[in-house]
């Protein structure tokens, strides 16, 4: 089933050229097809439905979020804190705790990272 739901994600993924020249009503399906495509490969994944986004198709589940902060600390920890990253990091905690205030409450991002990252807020 993850192999079904994996291939047809990548046979409805049109090339970016082909893209520009659809009409809105095209555009709105194809986010709609990749959105279905999305859950069932997370469904083939043993995500709850309670779990994955009905909008997006995207896994809220704790084990997506922790994926996604531990990249964050990886990528602050490997290369130190540069001010490039803050409004990408701002939008993704906001995104999160839009989604999923409860993972998010009190959670600082880049705790134990200071030495890293001097003027960064990676938490609540």
């Amino acid at each position: 089933m993850r192999k079904v739901a994996a291939h047809r994600i990548a046979r409805i993924a049109a090339p970016r050229e082909k893209r520009t020249h659809w009409t809105l009503s095209q555009h709105v399906d194809h986010q709609t097809s990749m959105a279905d495509a999305r859950i069932a490969l997370c469904v083939a994944e043993g995500i709850s439905l309670d779990d994955i986004d009905p909008a997006s198709g995207y896994s809220l589940s704790r084990a997506s979020y922790e994926s996604v902060r531990e990249s964050w600390r990886y990528t602050v920890k490997a290369h130190g804190w540069s001010e490039c990253y803050r409004g990408d990091l701002e939008e993704v905690r906001a995104y999160w705790s839009e989604r999923r205030p409860e993972f998010t409450e009190g959670d600082d991002w880049l705790a134990g990272l200071v030495d890293h990252c001097e003027g960064a807020e990676g938490g609540a």
